[in-house]
């Protein structure tokens, strides 16, 4: 006869998800029923047999899960595992104070979800299991089933029930005249002493033993004495002994289950929290290294003691703990095919006790994991340095054309109009007022001659006749500065602290390109009569255009071309950009450069 298929109910409000489960559920062998809202829930819940309730915490309408949970369980016994995307501790605390059973995270995969269904069913089991312990436990004491014993003054049992051979395998006779304490672990013999040997008039004293078997196993029993007093003379003690093993049994594995189920939260934690570290696209490789390697000891099964180190191109990055490693285990990385560092985790000043509880198969599967991703981070970057290189050189490229192109402007077509224009102030000397009509043809010539050069100088603007280097910058800057006041007669200054050389050629022209972008967009678009070009150190390289116009409308959503070719341009520098209006009046553009773009090995 096959086994019973379990019954669960999915209450989720969003129909894709609540479908995506319930075919998963189904695949894995489980009846699924499903519910929209709370009030759907709760009237399923109520009204048919289900064995476990998957609720979608945030859920819609006026009935949360929240609510949904606590009115369900508030007429049905059923364990509720709660779904969120949220690990936040006010959200963890809030579950906590439902159910017993936690939480799982949203999108962590189907393994994840299963495995949580599974610790939830074996701790309502565990649960269920110790209720009925519990109350078999009351049932044995209105048997008289228990134990029944007494002591004189100093300990020593003068009585014990045959009941005690069906326990620990000790006849009475084995037992009387020898003194409590021989029987019990020796943690457990302070605990004895305090409780036989402090004798007060009335009342009953409850202690926990671990009694010693003939055979060497251990039984838990549940002590319950009070003092026995004659004539006003205190002569020993009388008590009962409760087995109380399956119950302690159960906690444990309750237990055990508990450190998994949060040894696998951990685990996840960590690979979510090495998630949001790559989310920052401005860190670099070794920043990102640095912060993993100090995540990955808390998910590790004694983090108090644990420590990991990750070996690349020659640096070692370790997280604290690192002092006389007693075990370890090393994986190598590999990237695009080549070794290309390795990874250790290990331990530090373990005793002889817990060596053997040591990496264990989930610390192991774990350490693949991590290493898996920490290869797949470093084969990012490395990825990302290659299209960085060919971003440079597709730009120094476009440089040195727009380079030759201004020297062909100034030297070819902006010599020959100057020539045409001299030629023509010549001839009209030459005509000497003697061909009036010649002489305002020639004065038209001479202006369309005139708009020629300027619109030549116009283009030649844009486009330096010497390429910037890391110690021109400022000189270009200067001379950006200056044609723009000749130009458009708007005043415009240069202000320099702490920088006379940025170590870097293609850095440098990049920040002369979003400079001269933010001062076009200063005089086409803002009306501004004042613009300051602002260059320094602190610490790194600091830029800043500044002007005195009209700034951007924070609600138009189309901010143009021009601030993504300046943002796109700092992102190739390894820079942090920038872009707002001022409190008063004008706008700011900021680039900001605290370490140079440096290569992987």
């Amino acid at each position: 006869m096959k086994p019973e298929r379990k019954i669960i109910l999915i209450v989720e409000d969003d129909a894709i998800t609540c479908l995506a489960n319930k075919v998963m559920l189904e695949r894995n062998g489980y009846t699924v029923m499903a519910a929209g809202s709370g009030k759907k829930a709760i009237d399923v819940a109520l009204n048919n047999k289900i064995d476990l309730i998957l609720m979608d915490i945030d859920l819609g309408g006026e009935i949360d899960g929240n609510k949904a949970a606590q009115e369900i369980l508030s007429r049905k016994n059923v364990p509720v595992l709660f779904l969120t995307a949220h690990i936040e501790r006010e959200m963890v605390e809030k579950v906590r104070k439902i159910t017993r059973y936690g939480y799982a995270l949203k999108n962590t995969g189907e393994y994840v979800l299963l495995s949580s269904i599974e610790m939830v069913f074996d701790l309502f089991e565990a649960h269920e299991k110790t209720l009925e312990s519990e109350e078999n436990y009351r049932s044995l004491v209105e048997d008289i089933s228990d134990i029944i014993f007494s002591t004189d003054e100093k300990g020593i049992l003068t009585y014990i029930s045959p009941r005690i051979k069906h326990y620990t395998d000790f006849a009475p006779e084995d037992v009387i005249g020898r003194s409590f304490h021989e029987f019990i672990t020796k943690d457990d013999i302070p605990k004895a002493k305090e409780q036989f040997e402090v004798p007060v008039a009335g009342g009953s004293f409850f202690e926990e033993y671990k009694w010693v078997k003939m055979s060497g196993d251990i039984v838990w029993f549940r002590s319950s004495i009070s003092p026995v007093y004659e004539g006003g003379v205190f002569r020993g003690f009388k008590g009962l002994l409760t087995d109380i093993t399956f119950r302690k049994n159960t906690e444990e594995q309750m237990r055990i289950l508990l450190l998994e189920k949060e040894k696998l939260l951990k685990e996840l934690n960590c690979l979510y929290n090495i998630s949001r570290i790559m989310e920052d696209s401005s860190e670099t490789l070794d920043h990102v290294l640095f912060r993993t390697v100090l995540l990955i000891p808390e998910a590790l099964s004694y983090p108090e003691r644990s420590f990991a180190v990750i070996s690349y191109c020659g640096k070692e990055y370790v997280s604290s703990n690192f002092k006389n490693p007693d075990a370890v285990l090393e994986r190598e990385l590999v990237a695009e095919g080549n070794i290309t560092g390795k990874i250790t985790i290990g331990y530090s000043n373990t005793d002889k006790d817990c060596g053997k509880a040591l990496f264990d198969c989930k610390d192991k599967s774990f350490f693949d994991t991590i290493t898996e991703r920490i290869s797949k981070i470093i084969e990012l970057f490395i990825a990302r340095d290659e299209l960085r290189k060919l971003e440079r050189e597709v730009i120094d490229i476009s440089e040195r054309e727009r380079q030759k192109i201004g020297h062909e402007l100034h030297d070819s077509l902006g010599q020959i109009l100057t020539g045409v224009s001299f030629m023509l102030k010549t001839v009209k000397t030459q005509l000497n007022g003697s061909a009036p009509a010649a002489i305002g043809r020639i004065t038209e010539i001479s202006d369309l001659v005139r708009e020629a050069t300027q619109v030549c100088r116009q283009i030649t603007r844009g486009l330096p006749l010497v390429n910037i280097q890391n110690n021109t910058l400022i000189l270009a800057l200067d001379q950006l500065a200056i044609s723009t006041r000749d130009m458009f007669n708007i005043n415009c200054e240069v202000e320099s602290y702490g920088v006379t050389d940025i170590g870097d050629d293609f850095v440098s022209s990049q920040l002369y390109r979003i400079t001269q972008e933010a001062v076009n967009n200063a005089v086409k678009h803002s009306g501004a009569k004042n613009i300051y070009i602002t260059l320094k150190r602190s610490p790194g390289v600091y830029l800043s255009v500044r002007d005195d116009g009209a700034g951007i409308d924070p609600g138009k959503k189309d901010q143009g071309m021009g601030l993504s070719i300046m943002k796109y341009r700092t992102d190739l520098i390894g820079g942090e950009f920038s872009a707002e209006s001022n409190e008063d009046c004008g706008f700011t553009v900021t680039v900001k450069i605290l370490q140079m773009i440096t290569h992987s090995c």
